[in-house]
């Protein structure tokens, strides 16, 4: 199997379990594939990683956005556990309300 297609088969399957662009990244590196190959296969996601962020947030905590500073910080380290990347974190966290204002 060609580094192209093993990169976009991991991002697709890791993505698809709730793993950030960070994480995969460090894996792919780990098994030896080239950063531009990576840095494309992470590009060829389809939808945004911060909508995936609301989904691994939303599957383990519910889809109720936090609502107090403390269950914010508890929902952000356990999507940066993920892989996932500043800004997808804060979109995560966020309430609807507060994505409106972006």
């Amino acid at each position: 199997m060609s580094d192209e297609r093993y990169a976009e088969e991991r991002v697709r399957g890791r993505g698809a379990q709730g793993v950030g662009p960070l994480r995969i990244m460090v894996e792919l590196k780990a098994k030896g594939v080239p950063p531009e190959i990576i840095t494309s296969a992470l590009a060829s996601v389809e939808d945004s990683w911060g909508e995936r962020a609301v989904a691994a947030r939303v599957k383990r905590f519910g889809g109720e956005p936090p609502q107090d500073r403390e269950e914010r910080a508890r929902q952000a380290r356990f999507l940066q556990t993920r892989g996932f990347r500043h800004e997808d974190i804060m979109y995560a966290v966020m309430s609807r309300a507060d994505h409106d204002d972006l």
